[in-house]
C-alpha cells in the first residue's frame, strides 16, 4: 500500500521562484556596489607601493653609476638635435634610462621598447616589468607616440604629466634600443640669464635655482655642455636624506616657473601627482618622491603648491629640498 505522503514528498517543486531570484540578484548588487570602491581603492595602494619599489629601484642604480664614475652625476638628457650633438660630442644623444640598463646598472635589457635596430617608431613594444614605468601613471597602450606629453601638464593631475618620455625616440629607434621612463630626474634644462653667466641660476657654485641634474636641450651649445659650472658630482649634495633624486614627472625640464592655466598662482604644475585622494579642485593630490639616500617617500603635491609664489621650489630647506644651493647646515 503506498504510503499518504509519498506523493506530497516527490511532487514538491524545485528552484527558486523569480521575486527570490530578483532578491539574490539585488543583494549581490548592493554588495559588490560596497566592495568595489574598496578593492579599488586597495588596488591603488598596491600600484603607489609598486611605484615606490620601483623608484627605490632606480635611485639605487643611480647611485651605483655615480660611485662608479668618481662621484659625477649624469646629465639627465642631450638632445640629439642640439649643437653639442652636432659637434660630435654626444652624436646620438643622451638619455639617462638608456644608459643605466645599457650599462647594466639595471640589468633587465628586454624592457627595451625596440627589439632591433631600424625598428618603427610606431610599433614599440612595452614591457611592464619596466622599473621606469608607474603603475599609475598613463598606459603605454594609451600614448604609445606621446613621448612629451608632459609638454600639456598644467597641474598636477593633469594627464599630461603622467605619460612617458623617451627624448631621441628616433636615434632609439635606428639603435634598437631605447627605455621610456614615466619618472624624472630632479633636473632643469641649462638657461642664461644676466649676471650669472652662460648657465644662469643652473651654474654650480652660487646658483640660485641649479638642480641636482642637468638637461641639455636643442639650443644647448657645446661650449655650454663643457662648462664646469653645468657639472654635478657627490660631493656637491650635503644633505642627501632631503635632497631629492627623483620624481614622478615626465618631462625632464619639469620646474616651470609658468602658472597653471587653469589654476593661477600653481607653478609647479609639472610634477605629477597620481596617487590616493585628490583635492577638492581637482589639481593636487600626492607623488612619490626619491632622495639621494636612496629612500623614497609619499607626499602631497599641494605642499609644493599651495600659497607659495613663483618658483615654489625656492622656499624649500628642509625635508624636501629641490636645490642644491638650498641645503644650509642644520
Amino acid at each position: 500500500m503506498k504510503h499518504a505522503g509519498t506523493h506530497l514528498l516527490t511532487g514538491r517543486r524545485g528552484g527558486f521562484t523569480l521575486i527570490e531570484l530578483l532578491v539574490v540578484i539585488g543583494i549581490i548588487a548592493v554588495l559588490i556596489s560596497i566592495l568595489l570602491p574598496t578593492l579599488r581603492s586597495v588596488r591603488r595602494q598596491a600600484n603607489q607601493l609598486q611605484c615606490a619599489s620601483n623608484m627605490r629601484q632606480v635611485a639605487a642604480a643611480l647611485i651605483m653609476y655615480i660611485q662608479d664614475n668618481k662621484g659625477r652625476y649624469p646629465p639627465v638628457a642631450i638632445e640629439a638635435s642640439s649643437a653639442a650633438s652636432a659637434a660630435g660630442v654626444y652624436p646620438r644623444g643622451w638619455w639617462w634610462p638608456n644608459e643605466l640598463v645599457r650599462q647594466r646598472y639595471i640589468n633587465t635589457p628586454s624592457i627595451s621598447v625596440y627589439p632591433k635596430p631600424g625598428w618603427n617608431q610606431n610599433d614599440k613594444r612595452f614591457n611592464r616589468a619596466n622599473p621606469f614605468r608607474c603603475p599609475e601613471g598613463i598606459d603605454e597602450d594609451f600614448a604609445k607616440n606621446g613621448s612629451l606629453a608632459a609638454e600639456a601638464g598644467d597641474y598636477p593631475t593633469h594627464s599630461g604629466n603622467n605619460g612617458y618620455a623617451l627624448l631621441n625616440d628616433p636615434e632609439a629607434a635606428a639603435d634598437g634600443f631605447g627605455i621610456p621612463s614615466w619618472y624624472m630626474l630632479n633636473s632643469r634644462v641649462v638657461n642664461a640669464g644676466s649676471g650669472t653667466g652662460l648657465l644662469g641660476s643652473m651654474k654650480l657654485p652660487g646658483g640660485s635655482q641649479a638642480a641636482p641634474f642637468v638637461y641639455f636641450n636643442s639650443s644647448t651649445t657645446a661650449d655650454t655642455l663643457k662648462e664646469s659650472g653645468a657639472q654635478r658630482q657627490w660631493g656637491q649634495t650635503k644633505r642627501s636624506a632631503e635632497l631629492i633624486m627623483v620624481a614622478e614627472a615626465t618631462h625632464p625640464n619639469f620646474h616651470d616657473q609658468k602658472s597653471s592655466t587653469k589654476y593661477p598662482n600653481l607653478y609647479l604644475r609639472r610634477l605629477g601627482a597620481r596617487h590616493g585622494k585628490v583635492t577638492a579642485n581637482g589639481a593636487n593630490a600626492f607623488t612619490n618622491l626619491a632622495f639621494f639616500d636612496g629612500h623614497v617617500q609619499l607626499f602631497p603635491t599641494e605642499r609644493f603648491n599651495k600659497n607659495l609664489p613663483q618658483w615654489p621650489e625656492d622656499t624649500f630647506f628642509t625635508e624636501t629640498i629641490w636645490w642644491v644651493g638650498n641645503q644650509k647646515a642644520k
